[in-house]
């Protein structure tokens, strides 16, 4: 069990540090987080003026790896006030008696590392016992972020938003940097109007006024519904004659029949769980109508789109139709809809084959030098060893060399190379994506815009041409599931 020895103070700190932490309510106790190898508490802060059965933010406030305890007890005591003055719940773990260091990093008996494990159990724990705000939560982590980043990534779907604060801001954008930059902030130590204003303006910007404020919350119970298992709650707000359109074609249901399918889901303590991360609303006028857009993230479908609209009936509003869609990136959307396309004729999808060479040797230093006799004899190899390959396009930059490099080979087969400027090599990976689906295409290019239209195309690693490397050949196979390369010599 994890004792209060490095953290006990932490709760004199909530509760006297000056009229700051007066301001609040004493602490509301702690939560009990149960592992195999530890027990975790964690102190509850409430906000000011907490009416009951409310819906509210909930931040989980988390130290980082830091060797200097004191600091970092400062630090997540003046955040901790600061976000319950915004009117946040906060969540902050109690961490000591040698058993493992702060933020988890350090294996504790059992081989467990306590923040690691506890996390996933706390916040299914908060969302049984309080209405979390659009259903999921907020984090922020104190002094240096470290490993802790690993483990936030794993639960990114639970998170609406995450805020290092001190030492972390590197490794924040590093560790999460596929995140939307909609959803992580960074802020200086020792700013505490600036954190202030972040806080409350994260909870502004999430909360609606007046009637919209209503429709927001039935939808936060409609998804806090569908994750306790609650039947009848969810289909009191999904009626028999509203429409759910689900992910498949095909999914275009009534709430009757859609109740009818979803009830094996509902003998189970969840149904399904999808976190609400962003919301907008448009009211008719009347506020009898509204229109709502939302992002809502799941474990397994990752980010989703949920569409629809709500109409007030008596004092309750209710669900017309729910649309929920996986959005696709545009840059993925050729190959998606290609394997959807295929899926539906009972074929393999396409695969789209590049062939990308470096030129041949130079004759001199200069600009726009012609090859040697040495890389008119690679050329010729080169033609030699596509010639099993089916090319139906040859590209090459604006200079003799990689033209030249190329010219066997097209000659052979009558091709007329496109040629495209060395530095447009963004451009030529999303031609030859688009332009060029399930053929093969050869490319030339030089030392420094190979890797470069490797990494562009999606090639996994880091691709190098080393300036006396003149027989590199990367095969690189597009297919649905991404790119891979097989790196060769010639």
């Amino acid at each position: 069990m994890l004792h209060r020895a490095l953290w006990s103070v932490l709760v004199v700190a909530f509760l006297s540090v000056g009229s700051r932490a007066q301001e609040l309510p004493p602490l509301d106790g702690s939560i009990e987080v149960a592992t195999s190898a530890f027990v975790v508490e964690y102190l509850v802060q409430k906000p000011a003026a907490m009416e009951p059965n409310a819906w509210l933010p909930v931040l989980v406030l988390l130290p980082g790896r830091s060797v200097d305890a004191a600091t970092t007890e400062a630090r997540m005591r003046d955040v901790g006030a600061d976000a319950a003055r915004a009117g946040f719940v906060v969540l902050a773990p109690i961490c000591g008696g040698g058993v493992a260091k702060l933020g988890g990093v350090v294996v504790g008996q059992g081989g467990e590392a306590p923040l690691a494990t506890s996390l996933p159990k706390l916040l299914a724990q908060v969302r049984k016992d309080y209405r979390v705000a659009q259903g999921s939560f907020h984090v922020a982590v104190c002094d240096d972020f470290g490993e802790i980043a690993e483990l936030l990534a794993v639960h990114r779907h639970e998170f609406q938003t995450f805020t290092a604060i001190g030492d972390g801001q590197d490794a924040m954008r590093t560790k999460l940097r596929k995140l939307p930059a909609r959803r992580v902030h960074v802020l200086p130590d020792g700013d505490a109007a600036a954190r202030q204003r972040h806080f409350d303006t994260l909870r502004a910007e999430r909360e609606f006024a007046g009637a919209a404020a209503d429709v927001a919350r039935t939808l936060d119970d409609f998804h806090d519904a569908a994750a306790k298992g609650d039947e009848d709650r969810y289909f009191a707000i999904l009626p028999d004659d509203a429409v759910f359109l689900g992910t498949d074609l095909s999914e275009r249901w009534t709430g009757a029949s859609f109740r009818a399918y979803a009830m094996p889901y509902f003998q189970r303590a969840e149904a399904w769980t999808y976190f609400p991360l962003q919301r907008h609303i448009t009211m008719e006028p009347g506020d009898t109508v509204a229109w709502f857009d939302e992002v809502i993230a799941n474990s397994g479908y990752g980010e989703c789109r949920g569409t629809g609209v709500l109409v007030k009936r008596g004092e309750r509003w209710v669900l017309r139709q729910y649309d929920l869609t996986i959005p696709i990136p545009n840059d993925l959307a050729g190959g998606v809809t290609q394997r959807i396309r295929a899926f539906a004729e009972g074929k393999a999808p396409a695969v789209t084959t590049i062939v990308v060479v470096r030129h041949a040797e130079k004759v001199d230093a200069s600009t726009d030098a012609a090859l040697s006799d040495a890389g008119r004899a690679r050329a010729e190899t080169l033609a030699k060893a596509l010639r099993d390959l089916p090319i139906t396009a040859a590209y090459a930059t604006e200079f003799q060399r990689t033209q030249g490099t190329i010219a066997p080979l097209c000659a052979q087969r009558s091709l007329a190379p496109t040629v495209l400027p060395a530095a447009d090599g963004t451009a030529l990976a999303r031609k030859l994506q688009r332009a060029h689906l399930g053929q093969t295409v050869l490319v030339c290019g030089h030392s420094n815009t190979v890797p470069a239209l490797c990494k562009a195309l999606g090639v996994p690693g880091e691709v190098k041409v080393a300036d006396d490397e003149f027989d590199r050949l990367f095969v690189i196979t597009l297919g649905p599931d991404g790119a891979s390369v097989l790196p060769l010599r010639y």
